[in-house]
């Protein structure tokens, strides 16, 4: 019995009891697993907290990865805490070539023949370095020349300026800087070349900025980056006579700026005297490809070294610059960084080595000659505008060329190098000026034909609607104390700034000249690759630019006569916004503080603030012509740019009656104000009379707690009509009771025969401005009349529908101007 006690309910009782421990202890043991594992993940943390958030672990999966690469590409502001895209701008993205294709696909075998063996990995860069550097010293006619590839642009000018060291200091290699103490190297480089390079230079080499010598330019208009051969002669002799040692002469065939090229044929013949070194850098250089130069004509040797952009020139993405030079010395090459013994670094130009093989010498041809192209049609759109300088040298006339150089036969004949260089102008660079040539009775921009029907308030209408016969509109001076530099300068950035938006495939840059102020630069051979231009964006270009020289003209045109007509007007204050591309600013001052603005105080400066933000807000409805401009203390009204069709004392005459229409309202406010303070006061005055007078009339029992019943009860009081009240009329100013309101459940009215009258405009705005102090008010009464006059046979309907519906339609190129800071 004992054992079937044992067996049928000892065992199994141990059994389920084992197997509970046996759970319980796995469940433990994954318990501590884990937290050993947390532990360790916790450990790691700590230890790689240095380790930026990509990094950590395993990494990412490699579709994660490149999704973000794509809206890296994809979008120019993009932010992985953003998550709405619609904030993000897209950005342009370039289409690629053929040729860009094989540029990009030639990267990537670069990458993969790193990985040959070592000896085959030589062999192969050895080659390759060998054909390109035959293929470009021969496009660009500087035979038995060595190439540097390089990928940052002045790097090629500083391993050849120490290269130029080396030769003129032997001991420099193992004596260092005490060879240069007695005898000082100078480098001579042009006033036009780049801010900051000589700074550069000395900072790569270790060398005192005494060691750079500014060489001046040209004074002549023309030529005013152009460097001054003589003063370089001088110069040069002044520092060997002063125990100096001339190294180096950095000459452009095509200055950073405007484009110009420097005497190569004369400086060349100075350093060849002197033993110096003649580096040439430029866009220019470029066109020594459009020329193929027959066997008996030695090629034209600009100089001993040269640097080339062809990423830009052809268009090939990651290109890197070369640098070809002419040295007999191997070892001093060595020194000097020109011959890299980094394998890996010299797969750099195997891009270049697969991209010139597929363009071929044609393909180089037609590429640069495209932008050349462009550049010339440029220039000829640019050319018969009288209010553009054409700052940049332009083409020489077919007159003015040798006879083997016309421009058709560029292909076909051999000449000189230094021709090449005057006779193709690869860039374009122009500033607007204002200035008109006074034998042009009109400008070649005047566009004929085209009526607008629909025109703001303050359009001139001495044009006829009807296509009758138009009227000649006076020319107006210009006068050259308003029309200052600044103001220029604001101009041609506004007008950088609508050419690139009207034409975006046509990249134009603004650049700061020496004597010129702000400039339009175009440069094809750097840009019309990149961005796609042709010849037909070209025109368009042109198509835009006589649109918006019509806008700009017109404004300055009348920038003289907003001066005049706003300085005469007492509320109106001129102010000096030099850096605003419109007819300028004025601020509007109340009568009450037009005698106290020397002494104003804060009070006074504040309402005029918001009295102009309040008319500014009233324009604005009805028109984009105006913005907003502030100072630290002061706000102000800004006229924009305005059209040919544009009455400019209309233009103000509404901004006037805009201004006094506010400040009549700001006051009929202000006396309102203290009319309802006065009403409210009399209101609660004549309340507190009548509960006196019930207080006296009903006793004082009936105010008593418990007696008031038994008062009322005993004698009951009155029966009132209703609840008696004051009401304030806004128009009269008068208090009423509001006992027939309750009696008749109704308003009544009164007929208030000084009810305030709202100010109509009726006529002409200009009418409302006083005569400027420059014309006499007889002239301005003839000017106004006149204009009447010749305006009465419009339609009434066309101009009144006009004021509804066209403002926008004139005016709508004054919001585009611009601020500059």
């Amino acid at each position: 019995m004992e054992q079937g006690f044992y067996k049928h309910m000892v065992t199994p009782s141990l059994a389920v009891l084992e197997e509970q421990a046996a759970e319980n202890t796995r469940l433990l043991e994954e318990m501590n697993r884990k937290w050993d594992e947390e532990r360790e993940a916790e450990r790691k943390e700590k230890l790689s907290t240095h380790i930026p958030a990509p990094l950590k672990a395993s990494g990412q999966e490699l579709g994660d990865v490149m999704k973000h690469l794509e809206e890296l590409i994809v979008y120019e502001n993009y932010s992985e805490e953003e998550e709405d895209k619609t904030k993000f701008i897209k950005a342009r993205l370039r289409h690629l070539d053929e040729n860009a294709q094989v540029a990009a696909v030639a990267h990537s075998l670069a990458a993969y023949v790193s990985m040959l063996e070592p000896t085959h990995l030589k062999t192969f860069t050895d080659k390759i370095i060998e054909d390109t550097t035959l293929w470009v010293s021969s496009l660009f006619r500087f035979k038995d020349a060595s190439a540097y590839f390089h990928t940052e642009e002045r790097e090629g000018f500083v391993r050849v300026l120490r290269l130029a060291i080396h030769e003129k200091y032997p001991r420099f290699s193992s004596d260092g800087y005490e060879a240069l103490y007695s005898r000082p190297p100078v480098i001579y480089i042009s006033a036009a070349a780049k801010p900051g390079l000589g700074q550069y230079l000395c900072g790569q080499l270790g060398l005192p900025l005494s060691c750079i010598n500014t060489v001046p330019c040209l004074t002549a208009s023309r030529y005013q980056h152009r460097i001054d051969v003589a003063a370089l002669e001088k110069l040069i002799s002044d520092d060997i006579a002063s125990a100096k040692t001339p190294v180096l002469v950095l000459a452009y065939a095509g200055t950073p700026a405007l484009g110009q090229v420097d005497n190569i044929q004369k400086m060349r013949e100075i350093c060849k005297k002197h033993s110096i070194w003649l580096h040439v850098e430029g866009n220019h250089l470029a066109c020594l490809t459009l020329f193929s130069v027959p066997t008996n004509v030695s090629p034209a040797k600009t100089g001993n070294s040269m640097t080339l952009n062809l990423a830009g020139w052809l268009g090939l993405p990651a290109v890197p610059y070369v640098t070809l030079y002419k040295s007999s010395d191997h070892n001093l090459v060595q020194l000097s960084g020109l011959a890299s013994h980094n394998v890996e670094y010299k797969l750099i130009c195997l891009p270049l080595w697969v991209c010139l093989q597929n363009m071929g010498h044609q393909g180089v041809v037609d590429r640069v000659k495209a932008c050349v192209d462009m550049a010339k049609v440029a220039y000829e759109k640019m050319k018969p505008y009288s209010t553009l300088k054409m700052v940049s040298n332009p083409p020489k006339p077919k007159s003015q060329e040798p006879e083997s150089t016309g421009f058709s036969n560029l292909l076909a004949r051999a000449v000189s190098a230094i021709l090449i260089f005057e006779i193709v102008s690869p860039s374009v660079v122009f500033r607007y000026t204002g200035e008109r040539e006074e034998d042009k009775e009109k400008a070649p921009y005047a566009v004929k034909g085209e009526e607008t029907r629909d025109v703001a308030p303050y359009a001139n209408t001495s044009k006829k609607l009807n296509g009758e016969e138009e009227l000649e509109s006076e020319e107006v001076p210009v006068s050259s104390e308003i029309i200052t530099q600044a103001y220029c300068d604001a101009l041609n950035l506004w007008l950088a700034e609508t050419l690139k938006r009207e034409v975006p495939k046509v990249e134009l840059e603004t650049t700061d000249v020496i004597n010129e102020g702000t400039c339009i630069r175009f440069a094809p051979l750097e840009t019309a690759h990149v961005y796609e231009t042709t010849t037909e964006d070209i025109e368009k270009l042109g198509k835009s630019l006589r649109k918006q020289l019509s806008i700009l003209d017109a404004t300055v045109r009348h920038k003289e006569i907003f001066h005049d007509v706003v300085e005469a007007q007492d509320n109106f204050r001129l102010v000096d916004v030099p850096n605003w591309a419109g007819l300028g600013a004025v601020q509007y001052i109340p009568d009450m503080w037009l005698d106290k603005l020397h002494d104003l105080p804060p009070a006074g400066k504040a309402q005029i603030n918001h009295l102009n933000v309040e008319i500014l807000r009233q324009l604005k409805s009805s028109d984009t012509a105006f913005s907003l401009g502030r100072t630290d203390q002061d706000v102000y009204i800004r006229f924009g740019l305005i059209t040919e069709d544009t009455d400019m004392e209309e233009l103000i005459g509404l901004v006037y009656t805009v201004a006094m229409e506010v400040e009549e309202s700001s006051k009929y406010v202000e006396e309102m104000a203290e009319v309802v303070r006065k009403g409210i006061e009399k209101a609660n005055e004549d309340l507190k009379k009548e509960n006196d007078e019930k207080l006296m009339q009903e006793g004082v029992l009936r105010q008593v707690p418990g007696f008031s019943f038994l008062a009322n009860w005993w004698s009951p009081p009155a029966k009132e009509p209703g609840i008696k009240g004051r009401t304030f009329n806004l128009s009269s100013g008068k208090i009423a009771s509001t006992e027939e309101t309750y009696k008749y459940h109704m308003q009544i009215q009164e007929n208030n025969p000084e009810q305030r009258q709202s100010t109509a405009r009726k006529g002409p705005l200009k009418a409302n401005l006083k005569p400027p102090k420059r014309r006499s008010s007889e002239t301005l009464q003839d000017h106004v009349s006149g204009h009447e006059s010749r305006a009465s046979t419009a339609s009434t309907a066309s101009v009144e529908s006009s004021k509804a519906g066209g403002d926008q339609k004139a005016t709508d190129v004054n919001s585009e101007a611009t601020e500059v800071n």
